[in-house]
């Protein structure tokens, strides 16, 4: 306790702009390290995973050919991950809608051997709005609710009423990519992030969790274990249909789709850390 002593005798010796700062610095630094402290004092059932990737599909022209691409990129790192493409005559083939989203992927695990049940995860994002639809891997009946008054940065809950022991799941929150997000995210270069408020359950009291920077590539592989179906995902993927040779061409429409600037060339190793 003599040290404990020491450092309050020399507090009180500063001048009282050194305490403001004292005091300020102290109260930054606090949020970050009681997550670590809680988990010290009271081990966790849960451990929490974030990502964050972009999903696009578009359509460039060539001349007298079209091509047709899809391209998931790491949102934070703006390294290409997998890109798909064909070439095709012009109006010789359909496609879906050209369209860019932010994807969101929460990796909940249960690191205990006892189901979680009314299981709550407080989350804030800027790349979660009305737009968004909410995912997950393997199938689980998931809801979310805005909790948050007008003013106020909206917090969202993810309601899972069980978790079963020593299993884990991927909740993915897909957002479309509209004229202010894409501001947001490459006009502005502001970057998204989501807050883990709070995690609550049955089984254990609301509290900050600490939450891991999970690899995209890793994080999608995991997801890819634990579908149950594709169905959901089915769109991740080069979605081009030829039209038969006896079929007229189709006529080309004018394109109001801007695709994304183009994303970095990484290696395999990099495409996914952030």
């Amino acid at each position: 306790m003599a040290w404990l002593t020491k450092c309050w005798n020399w507090f009180w010796r500063q001048s009282l702009l050194s305490k403001v700062a004292i005091f300020g610095l102290f109260a930054a630094f606090v949020p970050f390290v009681l997550p670590t402290v809680v988990n010290w004092f009271r081990p966790t059932m849960i451990h929490v995973g974030v990502s964050f990737y972009t999903y696009e599909r578009g359509i460039q022209p060539q001349g007298m050919n079209t091509l047709y691409f899809f391209e998931r990129r790491n949102l934070v790192s703006d390294c290409s991950i997998r890109r798909e493409e064909q070439s095709v005559p012009n109006g010789r083939a359909k496609a879906p809608d050209s369209q860019a989203w932010v994807l969101i992927k929460l990796l909940l695990e249960n690191v205990s051997d006892r189901d979680i049940t009314n299981l709550r995860v407080g989350v804030r994002s800027p790349a979660i709005n009305q737009l968004t639809q909410l995912l997950t891997a393997p199938n689980r009946m998931v809801t979310i609710q805005k909790e948050a008054p007008p003013d106020v940065k909206p917090l969202y809950v993810l309601s899972i009423a069980t978790l079963p022991g020593e299993s884990s799941a991927v909740v993915t929150f897909k957002t479309p990519i509209d004229d202010n997000l894409r501001e947001f995210i490459y006009a502005k270069r502001r970057p998204v992030t989501i807050q883990v408020s709070y995690v609550s359950a049955d089984q254990f009291r609301q509290y900050p969790p600490i939450v891991s920077r999970t690899n995209v590539v890793k994080i999608l592989n995991r997801e890819g274990v634990l579908r149950t179906n594709d169905e959901a995902f089915a769109e991740e993927k080069l979605q081009v249909t030829m039209l038969p040779p006896n079929e007229p061409s189709m006529k080309e429409g004018a394109a109001s789709y801007r695709t994304l600037p183009r994303a970095k060339a990484c290696t395999e190793a990099e495409a996914g850390v952030w």
